[in-house]
């Protein structure tokens, strides 16, 4: 498959996708002949024509480098991606445009463009797993969302919440248990990337997307409202056992109190 060349060479376009599905590196292999695959951070990186780079992320976001909108979509459709066609509104997506140009000594970055004198897979890496992680950072943020208004359910009828409910409350906190450990587990948002720890203007390139993207900022958001959620979770499972509590002991009282009957009976009856 022949790729077109982008109408202006100093413009790159890089576009982060969310999918429904991690793509492994095999399926990666199979579909693009002789496509040599590196990691970066568990995520692999593969150039695909000239400059042409497919940054797949462990956590389902695959992000395009310097390719066209409709070659996306044909990439996307060779890999058995639903919605395809359509993949600007059927998934989670993100684009950010580079300006390659040698004026710019040290990258540039506001909220429209990324400016810089130099481009390779490096430089593609870097961006390619900032723009991911932002993805996927919304991709939580809508999964919390969800759970947040599970949660007000939850207050809404504390006060007369049942004991057959903990079933319930369980499957809710280990779900909220599995986010949090996903978020920190995959999107590696407290490390800087290790190609950037030698390099100090790719360590500026992440720091700078990082800080325009407000990655840190929404990951905290996204902290808050985890322990939110758990400290809903905790109010809502403690009245549970302690209903449990009063249920069992009343069992107790009245086992003693039969017990106590058929003994006075026994004693002055029979």
């Amino acid at each position: 498959m022949q790729y077109a060349k982008n109408d202006q060479s100093n413009d790159i376009l890089f576009v982060a996708v969310e999918i429904p599905t991690t793509i492994q590196k095999y399926e990666l292999e199979k579909e693009f002949q002789g496509l040599i695959l590196s990691k970066i951070e568990n995520s692999l990186v593969g150039e695909i024509g000239n400059n042409k780079f497919l940054f797949s992320s462990s956590f389902g976001v695959l992000t395009f480098c310097n390719f066209s909108h409709n070659e996306i979509k044909t990439i996307l459709h060779r890999l058995n991606i639903p919605g395809a066609q359509s993949y600007e509104t059927s998934w989670l997506n993100q684009d950010y445009p580079m300006i390659i140009d040698p004026s710019y000594e040290n990258p540039i970055i506001d909220s429209h463009t990324i400016k810089y004198n130099k481009f390779n897979k490096s430089v593609a890496s870097i961006i390619s797993l900032t723009l991911s992680q932002s993805v996927g950072l919304e991709k939580r943020e809508k999964s919390l969302e969800a759970k947040m208004i599970d949660s007000k359910r939850i207050y809404e009828k504390i006060e007369n919440i049942k004991i057959k409910d903990r079933k319930d409350l369980m499957r809710f906190s280990g779900s909220i248990a599995k986010e949090r450990f996903d978020i920190l587990n995959q999107l590696y948002l407290l490390d800087k990337p290790d190609i950037a720890w030698d390099d100090n203007e790719l360590e500026s390139l992440y720091n700078q997307l990082s800080a325009q993207l407000e990655l840190k900022n929404r990951f905290e958001v996204i902290e808050y409202k985890i322990e939110h959620l758990k400290e809903s979770v905790e109010l809502a499972t403690n009245l549970v056992n302690q209903k449990s509590s009063e249920y069992l002991e009343w069992i107790i009282i009245w086992l003693i109190a039969i017990e106590i009957i058929f003994t006075i009976y026994d004693f002055f009856i029979r």
